[in-house]
């Protein structure tokens, strides 16, 4: 056999080889491409599947359940399912009892309307009242004035003309009995004031307070009794109120506008360290 020969079957094996070679790997890949185009038609045909439904379960005694339909897929292999429990219709439940109307008593007719009252208007009064004289600084209020005897009627049998003069002068107004009046306690209390000692072991102790005095005077300023209605519970302040009304001796007259024999009068009497 010559080199040629040998030559051309060398080449024709070769050609043979790689033929063989490129059919097997067509192959494979024809295989592949079936095992893939028949896993994506199985996974498919899995999802157009209708899901296994639950298990049936009887519905409760009051409420009925109507199935809806399956919606259409695609068809198929039919698959035996278990009868389930067959239904029992639900009785429907009684209709209430409609409640009984309550009649609302009438309402009782309206009352007639009240008259009101007309308003009258009543012009006020006015009078010219003259301020008092000034009380003294620091003095309690005014002392309350207390007659005892009156002043003895005039004589019957008195002569024409101490009447007639009498009545020609006439008597003191209210007003002028008032001022009167004010300007004899305030010229009292004054007095009260200047002859009045705090007891200096008092003072030591902070012993305060105020002590309302009642004594009896005649018209000439002396003193006829003294008590304390309303004492101060410090028995230095309550005795220097008894001395202090007899100290102050003699008080000073009424005026004639006061009338009796003697006035009984109540007081108060300050004991205080510091100016209140």
């Amino acid at each position: 056999m010559s080199e040629g020969s040998l030559s051309f079957r060398a080449v024709y094996q070769r050609h043979q080889q790689i033929e063989a070679q490129r059919q097997r790997r067509l192959g494979g890949c024809s295989a592949a491409a079936i095992v893939v185009a028949t896993g994506l038609a199985l996974w498919a045909v899995a999802q157009l599947r209708p899901a296994t439904p639950p298990p049936y379960a009887p519905p409760p005694a009051a409420i009925a359940i109507d199935l809806a339909p399956e919606p259409a897929s695609v068809p198929s292999p039919p698959e035996q399912k278990p009868p389930g429990p067959p239904q029992i219709a639900t009785p429907e439940p009684p209709a209430p009892e409609k409640p009984p109307e309550v009649m609302a008593p009438p309402s009782p007719a309206p009352l007639p309307p009240v008259p009101v009252p007309k308003k009258i208007k009543v012009e006020p009064v006015r009078r010219k009242v003259t301020p008092s004289p000034p009380v003294p600084k620091h003095l309690p209020p005014p002392v309350s004035t207390q007659s005892t005897a009156n002043t003895a009627p005039p004589p019957s049998d008195a002569p024409p003309s101490t009447v007639s003069a009498t009545n020609a002068k006439g008597e003191p107004s209210t007003r002028e009995a008032s001022a009167a009046k004010a300007s004899w306690q305030g010229t009292l209390l004054a007095r009260l004031e200047r002859f009045k000692r705090y007891p200096a072991k008092a003072q030591a102790e902070h012993q305060e307070g105020t002590v309302m005095l009642r004594f009896t005077m005649d018209r000439k300023g002396h003193v006829l009794s003294a008590v304390l209605v309303r004492p101060t519970g410090y028995a230095l302040l309550d005795e220097e109120t008894l001395a202090l009304v007899r100290r102050a001796e003699p008080l000073p007259s009424p005026p004639d506008t006061i009338t009796g024999a003697t006035l009984t009068l109540t007081v108060p009497v300050e004991f205080y360290m510091e100016e209140r």
